[in-house]
């Protein structure tokens, strides 16, 4: 009787939950795209049964960057995988010039100049990437990560110039810059690296660096081709959540 009894207490016995094999981290930062850059635009278009050269120089500051990523690793390993999102806007504007051809004689093409502002740069990254835990420890974790990223680049380029003139016509006026808003998927790169300082076992404060790079080709009009770089230096900080074990 005692071993039936003991034979049924182990069929009904909970077997041991098996630990879980990963853990994870939830990555949620804010920071700057601290590289800014400077791009031209050099393009022909039709005036008074001429051609009117316009040229565009835009500066490119700084840009704030979101980004929210997942990194997981085996809990017997330094290796893992991590995918996450970024997101840079900024407004930028530059200077424009062009040379408007005269309405009554051929070859007299006369100057205007002008600025442009408030203009729109967005691009959203999907980065995939392999990472390695450089350092672990009760207060802190340390890895760097390397592979791919899929960039969305958005922006507003000058497209055309508007002036205004009177009789004689020897002069011209610059009025405004119309501009197009223009979109391209690229492929790139990214590496860098996060530090995690925890506050407990489940919430710590990071700190993320990474330069990304990609490039891209807009065309807002015919002739107006502009190659553009996507991605720089972002360095931010934010909160970092932990799963698993």
């Amino acid at each position: 009787m005692i071993v039936l009894a003991g034979a049924a207490e182990a069929q009904v016995r909970t077997p041991a939950p098996t630990p879980p094999q990963w853990r994870g981290t939830i990555g949620v930062s804010g920071g700057v795209q601290t590289i800014g850059r400077t791009e031209a635009q050099h393009f022909v278009v039709q005036k008074n049964l001429e051609d009117a050269p316009i040229a565009a120089s835009l500066d490119l500051a700084r840009a704030a960057v979101y980004d929210v990523g997942l990194t997981v690793m085996l809990v017997q390993g330094r290796l893992g995988a991590s995918v996450s999102v970024s997101s840079a806007s900024r407004r930028f504007g530059g200077d424009v010039t062009a040379q408007i051809p005269h309405p009554f004689f051929f070859n007299t093409p006369r100057p205007v100049s002008g600025s442009v502002a408030r203009l729109l740069n967005t691009e959203a990254a999907v980065h995939l990437d392999a990472t390695y835990e450089l350092r672990t420890s009760a207060r802190f974790d340390l890895l760097c990560f390397i592979g791919p990223s899929i960039f969305r680049v958005t922006q507003d380029l000058v497209s055309d110039i508007t002036y205004t003139d009177s009789y004689p016509y020897d002069t011209a006026t610059f009025t405004s810059v119309p501009t197009t808003r223009m979109s391209a998927t690229t492929l790139g790169f990214n590496l860098g690296a996060d530090l995690t300082w925890k506050a407990s076992r489940r919430v710590g404060v990071g700190a993320l660096v990474r330069y990304a790079r990609g490039s891209a080709r807009l065309t807002p009009s015919a002739g107006n081709n502009v190659s553009t770089t996507v991605g720089g230096l972002q360095v931010g900080g934010g909160l970092r959540f932990a799963l698993g074990q």
